[in-house]
């Protein structure tokens, strides 16, 4: 016992290094955690600043998207009210024969086609036959053209010309037939914007 007693301080010292060493390796330990912890925390981070970037960009896409749409709508009313409320084929017919009376066109045929509705506006095809030269032609078409500038537009469909056969050999300016179908427009009174978004 006496052994004990006098190297009780070696005891005391061995017991003491021994705890500091338990308690060394305890604190390694947690800091081996902690570090752990630290990376997965920045990689989460990172996955969640890749995230945001993408949130917002996907919001940034989406509002754009919402102002071209808007902008789409905008442009479909502005046509909608530039769209006459109305066909009126005795108009059509009157503005056809007209213009190939002036231009001295011969044997005009006119019928009109059945109207269909293409959601916003209605669409009416007129189907025309007539005779005469190529500039006659052309400066129809021209004449229809400006048409639209005063509101009525008239889409040209169809168009074939082929060598008449019963145009005069010795005129200077060949005659072709010329069949050709017009489509004509007016709005749908019915149709409600609000429904297209």
């Amino acid at each position: 016992m006496d052994i004990l007693v006098k190297n009780f301080h070696i005891l005391i010292l061995a017991y003491a290094l021994f705890g500091a060493f338990e308690y060394f390796e305890t604190q390694d330990v947690k800091l081996k955690e902690a570090e752990s912890f630290k990376e997965s925390s920045e990689v989460k981070l990172q996955k969640a600043k890749l995230d945001l970037r993408k949130v917002e960009q996907y919001r940034k896409d989406l509002e754009a998207s919402e102002k071209r749409v808007q902008e789409v709508v905008a442009k479909l009313e502005e046509l909608t009210r530039q769209l006459p409320p109305n066909i009126n084929d005795t108009e059509i017919s009157t503005i056809l024969e007209r213009y190939t009376s002036k231009l001295k066109m011969l044997d005009l045929n006119f019928a009109p086609g059945k109207e269909e509705s293409r959601s916003f506006y209605f669409a009416k095809d007129y189907f025309v036959d007539v005779r005469g030269t190529y500039l006659q032609f052309l400066i129809l078409y021209e004449k229809l053209e400006n048409l639209a500038k005063n509101g009525r537009i008239l889409n040209v469909k169809y168009l074939k010309m082929k060598k008449s056969e019963t145009g005069d050999k010795r005129s200077r300016f060949q005659i072709l037939d010329l069949t050709t179908t017009f489509e004509a427009y007016k709005s749908n009174s019915q149709f409600d914007m609000r429904d297209f978004n």
